[in-house]
């Protein structure tokens, strides 16, 4: 039962000096002091002002919500859920206004401003002070009570900042008003305060005041939702040991702290949350680990993956394991966050010693093939979103404890698996399908890996690739001279400008000169950058044309397949069914594929020849395509498969064996219950295989 006290109306000088024995706290979960000069305490002062100079008699200044506690006997702790920023601002321009009694000296004013609103002068030192601000703000806070500005080293602080401001206004108005004038004013701003009790829900109540103000991010939440039930001791203690960790590792932006935390519970959970659910599904995860782990080791776990993420993209890569770091580096050049669940696992599996640095390089050299291939061959980003999270139950469904073969587990996972959908890595046909005429200059980022790859590649001089640009070979804007040289037309020549084999590497200086002169110009300039090996070819070229980017991007191709190796998976992790069909007509042979569903139809098998066959024009539409293409033969009877031919299932939870029935038998058939197994029985029969792939 919720023992909320009604709200109160009050001065709010009248509050502070009630809370004799009280300290004000802004615990550690709040927002940072964030008001500033120039708008919000300039607003606060404004208001003050119009009470002095009698344009109202008074003020509503805001809502203060605090949960009471008691400590002991004689004290109380007031911790501030809603309203720490007027709270804060309202004590420094106390403490501005005592810095003037001073210089005035106002003694006997001074002793009362303390003792009634500045302090506890019966408490203990813990509570001494009527205000404990937020931790990242105590210390300058605490130069400025105790009257030491001059040891202020952050003098970009807000708390210092706004002190400043405040001191200069009220050292105005105290030209016209007295200082008790002044404080008889702040007094008639009012507020209404709301005391809580320890047995009210404190976090729902703040998300609740929060949902209506300036949205907090999720990892402000987090934040909170860690540290709220806590007494603001042990609060200070957590923040400091573990947040503040959190925040060295990653930084303190709450963005990329909310990014973290997307990537920390898809690797968790081994499904990426939406942006929008982040937090509550970090409360379903904390209270579902809470049951084994108390909050100190959840926060030890956080950290410990706060600092995976830290190796993976922040680390300096001096100080990363040798072994590591070209694949780390690599990786951080795509600058892709999606990978990360996977790269986390990974990182945790080495740390836990279920796998050794050779291997965990391995993968992420294997991450890296899959990422730049697919950016080289210009295939969308959007498809792969939240694959990896996915991958991690996949390695452990077939690693079923036993890392040893994780790297081609990996390969079955991202590569084989996915060969027939959109998230598909292309071979190396299919590379050179892809980017043997592409448009490669509109995707520098993953060209830029390439060409910095090749550059550096077995080179004993590797020259500061920072001081390097992607050039234009035949030049970006045509001159006659050019077109007349290549005896074409503007519409080829545009064709052939962004094509691979025209673009490179040269010294930014160089790329400035070379601009669009002719190629005995350019080649001149080249020779200044001589040592770059990616360029020692080019040199050789008296003349550059069509032709030469058409050799030269095949060479290139031919790179991108040796530097980013395809991810072959072994057969001996493929894991696949031997089926036939049977019928008086005829017999076929097959692999049904058990990780995508599909069917490899084998040499030899033999397809029934179907008297009308307009009944069924996509069977026929394909097996002409067959027949074309010299796979399958007519014998006169039957048609026969010269070589094996793999159908493909058309949707992404799905087999192949109704579209391989169809193909061999000649209608619509339903595939389960066609072929059979090695046994004998047709797969509809076999229970634990339908479960598997349906």
């Amino acid at each position: 039962m919720s023992n909320i006290q009604p709200p109160i109306r009050t001065g709010l000088l009248d509050f502070i000096q009630k809370s004799s024995g009280s300290q004000f706290v802004i615990p550690v979960y709040q927002r940072n002091y964030t008001w500033t000069a120039n708008k919000e305490v300039k607003q606060y002062l404004d208001d003050l002002k119009s009470v002095l100079n009698g344009e109202y008699k008074n003020h509503f200044l805001g809502i203060i919500i605090y949960i009471d506690t008691v400590i002991d006997f004689s004290t109380k702790e007031f911790s501030v859920i809603d309203g720490q920023q007027r709270l804060t601002t309202t004590f420094l321009i106390l403490y501005a206004i005592r810095y003037i009694m001073k210089e005035n000296k106002m003694d006997d004013a001074i002793v009362a401003l303390d003792g009634q609103f500045l302090t506890n002068p019966f408490a203990s030192e813990r509570i001494k002070y009527k205000l404990k601000p937020l931790v990242a703000d105590d210390d300058v806070y605490q130069l400025i009570i105790n009257e030491k500005l001059e040891n202020i080293t952050n003098k970009n602080s807000t708390v210092y900042k706004n002190f400043v401001y405040i001191y200069k206004e009220i050292k105005k108005l105290n030209k016209e008003y007295d200082l008790n004038q002044i404080l008889k004013a702040l007094n008639q701003l009012y507020v209404v305060c709301i005391p809580l009790s320890e047995d009210d829900n404190a976090q729902k109540i703040f998300e609740s005041i929060n949902a209506t103000g300036v949205k907090l991010t999720a990892s402000d939440l987090i934040r909170n939702y860690l540290l709220m039930d806590m007494d603001s001791e042990l609060q200070e203690k957590f923040y400091k040991e573990y947040w503040m960790e959190i925040e060295r590792l990653l930084g303190s932006d709450a963005k990329k702290l909310e990014s973290f935390f997307r990537l920390f519970l898809a690797t968790k959970n081994k499904n990426l949350p939406s942006k929008n659910n982040i937090y509550s599904e970090f409360v379903k995860w904390y209270k579902k680990e809470n049951i084994n782990l108390n909050k100190e080791e959840i926060f030890k776990e956080i950290i410990k993956y706060a600092s995976f993420y830290n190796d993976i993209y922040y680390k300096d890569l001096k100080e990363i394991d040798a072994e590591l770091r070209e694949s780390i580096k690599e990786y951080r050049k795509t600058l892709l966050e999606m990978p990360a669940p996977l790269i986390i696992y990974l990182f945790d599996k080495y740390n836990k010693d279920s796998i050794d640095l050779n291997q965990l390089d391995e993968c992420i050299s294997i991450v890296n093939s899959y990422l730049i291939r697919r950016a080289l061959a210009d295939l969308e980003s959007n498809a792969i979103s939240r694959l990896f999270p996915t991958l991690i139950k996949d390695i452990e469904s077939d690693c079923k404890g036993d890392y040893s073969n994780i790297t081609a587990i990996l390969k079955k996972n991202l590569v084989y698996k996915n060969i027939n959908n959109s998230m598909y890595v292309p071979d190396n046909k299919q590379i050179y399908d892809l980017v043997i005429n592409a448009n490669m200059y509109k995707n520098k980022t993953a060209l830029r890996i390439f060409l910095d790859k090749l550059e550096h590649n077995n080179n004993p001089a590797p020259v500061d690739l920072a001081s390097l640009s992607i050039e234009h070979l035949m030049p970006q804007t045509p001159t006659k001279q050019w077109i007349d040289e290549l005896k074409t037309n503007e519409d080829e020549y545009q064709r052939n400008l962004n094509r691979l084999g025209n673009l490179t590497l040269a010294s930014k200086s160089d790329n400035s000169k070379m601009k669009n002169n002719p190629w005995e110009y350019k080649n001149e300039i080249l020779k200044s950058t001589s040592h770059l090996i990616i360029n020692q070819k080019i040199l050789e070229k008296e003349k550059w044309n069509i032709e030469e980017i058409n050799d030269r991007t095949e060479v290139l191709i031919s790179e991108i397949n040796r530097l980013f190796p395809y991810p072959e998976t072994s057969d001996k992790f493929i894991k696949k069914e031997e089926i036939f069909i049977q019928t008086t007509k005829v017999r076929a042979d097959a692999y049904l594929y058990l990780d995508t569903g599909d069917v490899e139809i084998l040499q030899g098998s033999e397809l029934y020849k179907f008297d009308n066959p307009e009944k069924y024009p996509n069977v026929e539409e394909e097996r002409d395509q067959l027949l074309e293409d010299g796979i399958i033969y007519d014998d006169g009877d039957k048609l026969i498969f010269l070589e094996n031919y793999v159908v493909t299932s058309k949707s992404t939870y799905g087999t192949a064996l109704t579209r391989s029935a169809n193909l061999i038998l000649h209608g619509f058939k339903n595939g389960w219950d066609h072929w059979r197994g090695i046994n004998g029985e047709f797969l509809n029969k076999n229970q634990k295989l339908m479960n598997e792939l349906l």
